[in-house]
């Protein structure tokens, strides 16, 4: 699943991007970002993750009322998700076809197979549109990873899989893994690894959600295994962990981000809070430095407090380093904000190209320091907008 940076034109996206964006500002164009960014290199492999994609009730409603179905959530945001070489989201919501609340068969129509908080379950079309605005990899494990049973966990997988998706976190019932999946990069092969503090006290009779803190197996082992593979050139931890709401990491994650990174893993980019929460740099007993972005908040929801509707696509550089080591160079970020519009409904949006952006780019200015930041024109040949640096 390795995809190459979007090739349309300026003119061309304007046009595609014109339908589904409130307001007028720079799309990505064809050329490169500006190399101050620290992203996008010459060489490196970027990948770009952003953070909760959920299923409450306005955005199924949305995609229920209209022939495109969730397509119009995402597409104000698609060619930002395209530009990187491989792209990975937080999947918080099973897409498990016809399971009722339990985990039942149930029979197609039946109105309780799909539904919201707090037992989400949303149409298999969810996948469909995820691969088709440029995400490559979901995570599945997370606290909603069992809403529908062990059954909901196996169509999900079917789902993602049915699209062209990768998946790392749940397996079905008949597997004792893997837990990870593999993304080939410019750079050699990634292991991505997900896993779950919590699947909210469901049944979980055959172990097929990865959690982030048990013995067995334990996610700082399974690190030190993928890292020491010879045919694995990194490992990346996506935990679903942490607080929901707090704008810190609790006592817990920095615990688990550290054993990851002395582990092995490159980077550690989290989920679940529901808001973001600051970035931070680990270095290692062996003078590795590692990545930790501890959340991403919210990609997609409806959740309407300014840190709830605001997000990150954050892009990180893998390259090799003077040792030969794959690692992880600073990342950059993106804020994206949600908001719902007549016609296109729920949508998430880089927060510099809609109105009312302002409030959301100083809050991800605030928790993930103002020089991390991104705008669109820099994905064209404008200057950074938070750094200062200007393009050749």
């Amino acid at each position: 699943m390795f995809r190459r940076y979007l090739k349309l034109s300026g003119a061309a996206l304007a046009v595609a991007l014109a339908g589904c964006t409130p307001s007028g500002g720079p799309a990505p164009s064809g050329g490169g970002i500006c190399a101050a960014a620290g992203v996008f290199r010459p060489g490196a492999a970027t990948l770009a993750f952003t953070g909760d994609v959920m299923a409450h009730g306005l955005i199924q409603q949305d995609a229920a009322a209209r022939a495109t179905g969730f397509a119009p959530a995402l597409a104000p945001s698609a060619p930002f998700l395209r530009r990187a070489d491989v792209t990975i989201v937080n999947l918080e919501t099973p897409l498990a076809q016809d399971v009722l609340p339990g985990g039942a068969e149930g029979q197609p129509g039946d109105p309780r197979i799909y539904s919201d908080f707090p037992v989400f379950n949303a149409p298999p079309a969810y996948a469909t549109a995820l691969a088709g605005a440029g995400v490559d990899v979901v995570q599945t494990a997370n606290n909603h990873a069992l809403d529908r049973g062990p059954l909901g966990v196996e169509r999900t997988l079917e789902a993602v899989a049915a699209v062209g998706l990768s998946a790392t976190g749940t397996v079905p019932r008949s597997s004792s893994g893997p837990w990870h999946t593999i993304v080939f990069t410019r750079v050699g092969r990634v292991a991505l690894l997900a896993c779950t503090w919590s699947v909210n006290g469901m049944p979980d009779p055959a172990r097929q959600a990865l959690r982030c803190y048990d013995a067995a197996p334990s996610v700082p082992g399974l690190i030190a295994q993928l890292a020491a593979d010879p045919g694995i050139d990194a490992v990346i931890l996506l935990p679903h962990w942490g607080q929901e709401y707090s704008a810190r990491p609790d006592a817990q994650q920095r615990r688990l981000a550290r054993a990851a990174i002395e582990a092995g893993a490159a980077a550690v980019i989290g989920a679940h809070p529901h808001v973001l929460q600051p970035i931070e740099e680990i270095t290692a007993s062996d003078g590795r430095r590692g990545i930790v972005a501890y959340s991403l908040g919210n990609f997609l929801s409806s959740q309407w407090a300014l840190p709830r509707r605001t997000g990150a696509i954050l892009y990180m550089d893998l390259v090799r380093d003077g040792q030969g080591r794959v690692v992880a160079n600073p990342p950059r970020a993106l804020p994206t904000r949600v908001n719902r519009y007549v016609g296109s409904g729920v949508t998430v949006t880089p927060a510099a190209l809609v109105p009312d952006g302002a409030a959301s780019i100083a809050h991800a200015a605030a928790v993930l320091g103002e020089n991390r930041l991104l705008n669109p024109s820099d994905f064209g040949h404008a200057s950074l907008h938070a750094g200062g640096a200007a393009c050749p």
